[in-house]
């Protein structure tokens, strides 16, 4: 689906169909943004326009509109544009709606009244810093997945307990599973040929935070024992208690 896009120029859209509101908040915005593009939407005519041509930055909307109402756009703007930050601006809406529209994504919920219009300007850069922020951590997620998947290295993610939060394609393989998800339903604890060894390792990775190259036997789908080398390290929470092993396994 199409997302916003992240323009040099702010390129908003302004759903209102008060001409006056509409003045007063395009005022507002280009006094506090020198680069910037407003498109003015009164109808539901422009409206679908514009989500066809899209390219739009950030969103802005009246809760009460002739032709439907703020939720309403809310939801549409999302299905269109999921990661597109919209911003209520509304003198017709209630805490109920400001709560309904928060659970479908709204990033911001601002009253509209001439003390408020300088609130506005703060609600869209706070909205689109968030907006940048979040296709930053996208963006970090990818490449951190493209990395995990790809690197010819056993990698795992695991529980105190044994169990398996993740792995990847060179680790699937190297035990002999069909797919992740059937390596991810077995207890780690079941794949050291000697479970004392597990406990081993264990002890001393909560005592050292990191092992380098403990070797062990693990053993294979089929029953097949081979020998690795596992490297890992605890990492734990703020009261110093382990919430997880990141490890690799190399032949």
């Amino acid at each position: 689906m199409e997302v916003c896009a992240m323009n040099q120029t702010l390129r908003l859209l302004l759903i209102d169909d008060n001409p006056d509101d509409r003045t007063l908040a395009v005022r507002e915005l280009r006094r506090n943004f020198t680069n910037v593009e407003i498109v003015e939407i009164a109808d539901a005519e422009r409206f679908s326009k514009a989500l066809q041509a899209g390219g739009f930055d950030l969103v802005i909307t009246d809760y009460q509109l002739r032709w439907t109402d703020g939720v309403t756009v809310l939801r549409t703007v999302k299905n269109h544009w999921p990661d597109c930050p919209v911003v209520m601006f509304t003198a017709t809406g209630s805490e109920e709606v400001a709560v309904e529209a928060m659970k479908a994504g709204l990033n911001d919920y601002v009253l509209k009244s001439p003390k408020h219009f300088t609130r506005l300007t703060a609600a869209v850069r706070l909205a689109l810093e968030q907006a940048r922020q979040q296709q930053a951590l996208r963006e970090a997620e990818t490449r951190y997945r493209s990395l995990f998947d790809g690197v010819p290295v056993g990698l795992y993610r695991s529980t105190p307990t044994g169990k398996f939060l993740d792995a990847n394609p060179a680790l699937v393989q190297m035990l002999g599973y069909p797919n992740r998800e059937s390596l991810l339903d077995v207890n780690l604890n079941h794949l050291y040929a000697d479970t004392d060894e597990r406990q081993r390792w264990q002890t001393l990775v909560e005592r050292e935070g990191v092992v380098q190259n403990f070797e062990v036997q693990v053993r294979r789908l089929d029953g097949t024992i081979i020998w690795v080398r596992n490297s890992a390290r605890a990492v734990r929470d703020e009261q110093n208690q382990v919430l997880y092993y990141e490890g690799a396994m190399v032949v």
